[in-house]
């Protein structure tokens, strides 16, 4: 993952570990990422993301409607696809619609977001 994806506090992990532990990111370089519960900063090409999950979206206090099947937070709605064996998530507030995959996407979005409001 390039670093120039992340900011400040996005969630991410490294792809080396046996245990997949998501941390925060706490400096950003060209090239480089540093995340919080790691001693040593990383390079770009050993950070990946942290996969989008129904507990991902309860931290950011979206809430599930089960009569819609989808969550909600503000005007913004995600809404889990499933499509043959892929699952992924889909955006959808007044800025479009979008497909995402990872918490630090989620996170960017929502950060522009607040930026406009």
């Amino acid at each position: 993952m390039k670093a120039s994806d992340l900011r400040l506090g996005n969630f991410a992990g490294v792809c080396y570990e046996d245990t997949f532990i998501a941390d925060q990111v706490i400096v950003l370089e060209p090239g480089v990422v540093h995340l919080s519960n790691r001693k040593y900063p990383d390079d770009e090409r050993d950070i990946i993301g942290v996969p989008l999950s129904e507990d991902w979206l309860r931290k950011f206090d979206f809430h599930y409607d089960p009569t819609l099947e989808r969550w909600e937070y503000k005007n913004i709605i995600i809404k889990k696809i499933s499509y043959q064996s892929d699952n992924y998530w889909i955006w959808q507030s007044k800025a479009g619609v979008l497909k995402i995959e990872f918490v630090h996407v989620l996170q960017n979005l929502l950060h522009s977001l607040s930026q406009v409001n």
